[in-house]
């Protein structure tokens, strides 16, 4: 009964070896097949690799040669397989050299990823530093609004040009839904799906858009902006709640006033880097981009 049961388990760890990564390193070699070897650094490695509700197989001595006579078995495929006619075939070829495009393009962006999230750190502590005398000049500054907090809800469709900002600003004012032509035309993929909405904002206190926070915070309850230019392109605003909120101390709003002026120091930064640099984009070949598909559409993909 054990054996059938143990080898049953042989057979799913053997599915896993496959896909183990080859490794170089310099540790006893505990076993070879030809002039391929099995060190000890790779056999535990692989060992740890196996699905957790198997590993207490492999932790007697039987199992662990059990094992080990697994990926000798695999290691012999592997050796016959090299001498073989696939290593030259183009389709071999060209797969492996896919792999590797995609690997290094891993490795490239791992990179830029690490560089920028290591200079964003440095940025914090640097330039983007915020005092607390900061923090309390802001909260005094604004202190009205600390003592009577109002917080609105809104909506907006974004849209990258006027004449577009007007056409659909029309079709709000013949009576279509705001969500219905938010869904449809905003190219704001985080609020589109939800018909526009934004997320709800304290009046004078945001750390938005001050654009559409304040066009938002004019407006009455229901009521439509005219556009709104940001750096995003145009914006229709709806109105759809006000709310008063209980007054908030200093030592209870500090933390978020520090995020608000963080915010805005390194929004300014990467203003003036930009700027600097200078920004060319190529409309043309941004359009000629193919959206991705819709879920729903992927969904059929798949299932065909």
């Amino acid at each position: 009964m054990f054996c059938s049961r143990f080898f049953a388990v042989c057979a799913v760890l053997a599915a896993s070896l496959f896909t183990g990564c080859q490794r170089e390193d310099h540790s006893p070699v505990i076993a070879t097949v030809g002039p391929i070897a099995i060190s000890a650094a790779d056999f535990e490695t692989r060992l740890k690799e196996t699905p957790p509700e198997f590993q207490h197989y492999t932790a007697s001595p039987e199992g662990r040669r059990q094992f080990l006579n697994l990926l000798i078995r695999e290691k012999v495929v592997l050796r016959i397989a090299q001498r073989s006619s696939i290593p030259r075939e183009d389709a071999y070829r060209a797969a492996v050299s896919n792999y590797q495009r995609q690997l290094n393009q891993r490795l490239q962006e791992y990179k830029d990823t690490l560089l920028v999230n290591s200079y964003l750190r440095k940025l914090a502590t640097d330039t983007l530093a915020v005092q607390d005398s900061d923090v309390r000049q802001f909260y005094e500054a604004h202190r009205a609004d600390f003592e009577h907090p109002v917080q609105i809800q809104a909506s907006h469709i974004l849209v990258a040009s006027p004449d577009k900002a007007q056409e659909v600003l029309g079709r709000l004012n013949d009576g279509e839904s705001f969500e219905t032509v938010a869904r449809e035309e905003s190219q704001d993929p985080t609020t589109a799906a939800a018909g526009g909405t934004l997320a709800p904002f304290l009046k004078g206190l945001g750390v938005g858009l001050p654009e559409l926070e304040n066009a938002a915070a004019a407006l009455r309850i229901g009521e439509i902006s005219k556009p709104i230019q940001t750096s995003f392109g145009y914006h229709i605003i709806k109105k759809i709640a006000e709310h008063r909120l209980p007054a908030r101390s200093y030592d209870d709003a500090k933390e978020d006033i520090r995020a608000r002026l963080e915010k805005q120091k390194f929004d300014q930064w990467v203003s003036a880097k930009q700027e600097a640099l200078g920004v060319h984009i190529d409309e043309r070949a941004l359009a000629a981009v193919p959206a991705p598909a819709a879920p729903e559409e992927q969904s059929k993909h798949e299932n065909h």
